[in-house]
């Protein structure tokens, strides 16, 4: 072979070798992909990807989202197959903390910024022996009554008294006050346990709420035993539906509130979370309205609903602005510490972030950090900024007890709010069961103290 078809040669081979080279760096280039794992789809799945799609756009990162109501059963087949998703978002703050206590949640301490770490108040990053784990994507105020001005007028309750007399007004005329729903896909209960909750922090106080919350008040103690009384007291106003206690026991939490829109009302009131807004104006109700024999709301027409607070236990109703508040969070945890999973909680955890899914005009979410004022709803949304104003002006936030509570506790909670609905005679045995599950090992006393500090924070 000659000197020219040689280096001919020699040029052609380092250039194949080069191509190759370049061909395997493009095989092993790391995935600039991120998985997501959620309950939300529909409306609220629409609005957390566009807060997605801000940070592929921000960073080029790709997204895998997946929403489903199943969210805990996905992700622990995928934790036992050893895939789990690099970011999950839980409303279970005791969940969340299993997850820390097992070694599968990551600490997110040298994650977030100590800058994006002040714009929030510590208990809404779960901090649990001395590490954090969680950024509030979403905050629902639950302390809070809606209902149909149209239908219900006149002074809204400011006190127990006024909401316990107003019922019974409703109930003496042969309809039904309440709106009560307690069917849910995977914890049917919670909506009764979610009026425990209320009644206890508003008839006892925040400091009975914390230690109840943290499992270091018995369920026997008589401050649990009189808010599940006073739960019964509301109950045995239902009117008609109290004949078949079944029908709420049977009705799904997306269900109940559409009496308040069928003519003729089919109820006058409903104890909601603020996430029930998304389902208040969905039009998708006609089936529940058709099976009820009521006429619905034509397509496209927009529903007439407004809130008023949970009412004080005090003499002739408290100062609103005084009374503590209840709420629930929608917690992102990472499960798979990568650089992509990094930048996303970094990310999510920024005011940029945080202002997106809240300034949407269908947003229905309400942000805690700092930076992110009321304003940021969008102006067409009153609801939304009242409830933001609740937010940010409260005395005292507390966080959903049975979301603390470890899973044993919850569940029990879940089971004895649908068992008391049917036979509230059976509550002595019920709280009696409730109590010999919070005695069963669980929380360590380091861990026990974090959830009391956790459970309500106030300005």
């Amino acid at each position: 072979m000659t000197r020219p078809m040689l280096r001919a040669a020699a040029t052609a081979l380092i250039g194949a070798s080069a191509l190759t080279a370049v061909a395997g760096c493009a095989l092993m280039a790391p995935n600039r992909t991120v998985s997501v794992l959620a309950t939300w789809t529909g409306t609220e799945g629409e609005n957390f990807r566009k807060v997605l799609d801000a940070f592929t756009d921000k960073t080029g990162i790709r997204y895998e989202y997946t929403g489903t109501r199943a969210q805990d059963e996905a992700l622990q087949s995928n934790l036992q197959r050893g895939t789990p998703p690099h970011v999950a978002i839980l409303s279970s703050t005791g969940d969340l903390a299993q997850y820390a206590r097992g070694g599968d949640l990551v600490p997110l301490g040298e994650v977030i910024s100590p800058a994006r770490q002040a714009d929030y108040s510590r208990p809404w990053l779960l901090p649990l022996n001395g590490e954090i784990y969680t950024v509030p994507i979403k905050i629902n105020l639950k302390s809070v009554v809606w209902y149909n001005p149209s239908r219900f007028s006149g002074p809204t309750p400011r006190s127990w008294q006024d909401l316990l007399d107003r019922s019974r007004a409703i109930a003496g005329r042969g309809q039904t006050p309440w709106c009560v729903g307690m069917r849910a896909t995977r914890s049917s209960g919670w909506p009764g346990t979610d009026w425990i909750e209320d009644i206890l922090l508003h008839r006892s106080g925040p400091g009975t709420y914390r230690r109840w919350a943290a499992g270091l008040l018995e369920w026997t103690s008589p401050e649990v035993e009189e808010a599940w009384k006073a739960w019964g007291q509301i109950m045995a106003t239902r009117g008609p539906a109290r004949e078949d206690p079944m029908a709420a026991l049977l009705t799904d939490f997306t269900d109940a509130g559409s009496g308040l829109f069928t003519d003729p009302p089919g109820c006058f009131l409903e104890h909601q979370a603020s996430f029930i807004v998304d389902v208040y104006r969905s039009d998708d109700d006609a089936g529940a309205g058709a099976a009820s024999g009521a006429a619905v709301k034509p397509p496209g027409q927009e529903r007439n609903f407004d809130f008023f607070p949970f009412p004080s236990f005090g003499p002739g109703g408290g100062d609103p602005a005084e009374e503590p508040v209840l709420v629930s969070a929608d917690l992102a945890g990472m499960f798979n510490d990568t650089p992509e999973a990094r930048r996303l909680i970094e990310f999510l955890a920024g005011e940029e972030a945080q202002r997106i899914w809240p300034g949407r005009p269908d947003g229905g979410a309400f942000s805690v950090n700092r930076k992110v004022p009321p304003t940021v709803h969008h102006p067409d949304d009153r609801i939304g900024r009242r409830i933001a104003d609740t937010l940010t002006s409260a005395k005292t936030v507390c966080m959903d007890a049975s979301d603390l509570m470890v899973p044993a506790m919850r569940d029990a909670f879940n089971s004895a709010a649908l068992e008391y609905l049917h036979d509230p005679k059976r509550l002595p045995a019920l709280l009696a069961e409730l109590e010999r599950v919070r005695a069963q090992p669980g929380p360590t006393e380091r861990e026990r103290k974090d959830l009391h500090d956790l459970s309500c924070t106030g300005r």
